[in-house]
């Protein structure tokens, strides 16, 4: 349950650094900053203004000196009096004052229980509390861009004006009911009906954005594909422009898939290197295949990477025939070595109607072209959709999608003779389903789940 008591912790990432900010919240931040930091005044320290104070523990003897600033509720992040203190940035002094806090009467706060408060007193909703752990943990441009909308109301604001117009049709209907002994006037159904639909339509329209979503958030996925040797890892640390994967000229070097991410000209790409596909003897290097398997089924593109010094065997044609999939670009490695095969005479490669890129780990050669080619897929897959708001996290497509369904089951009720009642009682279903992807305040359940993610000062 929601507890109203003071809270402390560090607002900065861990580690040293030139400035940590300590963060109090709560009715009694005041007071704890009065115990813990004595300004370099005589005057009442001012709200709004920072004051250089010295930062003392509970035994009296200075930790540091830093800037103070006392920030009094409700126009604050939490909605609560807030307390930043500003200090050297030492992971040492941070604890030291944290510390100095807790014995003034705070305690630690828990993961993302300053939004958690921010949301619980108006300050935001749930969606906007998430775009703020989005914000942060974006990875590339265009996923801190789309946060960052949310986190202004873009989306809280698309479902206002969805709830408004199905609590119209609503209200419609309940006066018809409540106030007439007779069923609902029969010339007022088709403009009902529309209404509801339109409201259908509007959420299919963001379902439809997910996808793109969850690549701004989480990064277009690319799975590294082919048999082993072909030098898929050595193209990873070529792409990444870092020594990140082991490369070795025994097969099967590579048994667990590994993700890293780069960003392309603002995409974050999360390139998963895979095992090397071969039928082998060994069952750990056969489960590590199947995994490659699963990671490309899940894949939004996959780079299957061939190696161009060798002629193809039949292991690599099966490789080729096996993939069937709309997005992908194959990789033809180590053009250094010279060149054993012909792109435009293999039949199998040219079934697969994808983009071909000759590529070089040793010499980067075809490697600005890759590039390249992965921002273009991750572009024109964005660029299909017009819609000013997306979707990114599996729990607002599943509210969007209850709401969906009851709206739908209330167009059906409407249809029936007697059966307005019915429909009314699927509107305010949909709209309980609405009202949980913004603020579902009496679920701590979905609250406890969504504020887990959270790092702990946020």
């Amino acid at each position: 349950m929601y507890r109203a008591d003071t809270i402390v912790a560090c607002a900065t990432p861990a580690g040293r650094g030139a400035v940590s900010i300590v963060r109090i919240s709560g009715n009694e931040a005041f007071a704890v900053a009065d115990v813990v930091a004595q300004p370099h005044t005589t005057s009442s320290p001012a709200s709004w203004k920072l004051h250089l104070s010295t930062v003392r523990n509970a035994d009296g003897r200075p930790i540091d000196d830093a800037l103070v600033v006392r920030m009094p509720g409700p126009r604050t992040y939490t909605g609560e009096d807030v307390v930043e203190i500003q200090c050297h940035g030492s992971p040492v002094v941070v604890e030291a004052i944290v510390r100095a806090c807790m014995a003034a009467g705070a305690r630690a706060a828990e993961r993302g229980e300053f939004s958690r408060r921010a949301v619980l007193n108006g300050r935001m909703d749930l969606t906007q509390a998430e775009a703020v752990a989005d914000l942060i943990d974006a990875r590339a441009t265009a996923g801190a861009q789309s946060a960052w909308n949310q986190l202004q109301g873009a989306l809280s604001d698309r479902l206002a004006n969805l709830r408004a117009s199905i609590i119209e049709v609503l209200a419609d209907i309940e006066a018809n009911v409540d106030f007439t002994d007779e069923e609902l006037p029969t010339e007022n159904l088709p403009a009902r009906v529309v209404q509801i639909e339109g409201a259908c339509v509007d959420i299919e329209s963001m379902l439809a954005t997910f996808a793109v979503g969850r690549r701004q958030r989480e990064g277009l996925r690319v799975v590294m594909l082919g048999p082993p040797n072909a030098g898929k890892s050595s193209l990873v640390n070529a792409l990444l422009g870092e020594e990140r994967m082991i490369v070795s000229d025994e097969p099967g070097t590579t048994r667990d898939s590994v993700h890293e991410t780069v960003d392309v000209a603002g995409i974050a790409l999360v390139i998963t290197d895979t095992a090397g596909l071969r039928d082998t003897p060994s069952k750990a290097e056969a489960a590590a295949v199947a995994r490659t398997h699963a990671e490309a089924g899940a894949a939004d593109i996959v780079l299957l990477v061939l190696d161009g010094a060798r002629p193809l065997g039949d292991d690599d044609v099966a490789i080729v025939a096996g993939v069937r999939r709309a997005r992908g670009i194959v990789a033809v490695s180590k053009s250094d070595l010279g060149s054993a095969w012909s792109i435009v005479d293999n039949e199998a490669l040219a079934s697969l109607h994808w983009p071909t890129v000759v590529t070089s780990s040793r010499t980067s050669a075809g490697c600005d072209e890759l590039r390249e080619l992965l921002r273009e897929f991750a572009s024109a897959a964005d660029a299909e959709l017009s819609e000013p708001v997306v979707i990114s996290r599996a729990r607002h497509r599943s509210g969007l999608e209850q709401t969906r369904d009851r709206l739908r089951a209330a167009i059906g009720l409407l249809g029936d003779e007697g059966a307005s009642e019915l429909a009314a009682l699927e509107l305010r279903a949909a709209l309980d389903a609405l009202a949980g992807v913004t603020d579902p305040l009496g679920s701590e359940e979905v609250l406890d789940h969504v504020f887990a993610e959270f790092c702990i000062g946020k």
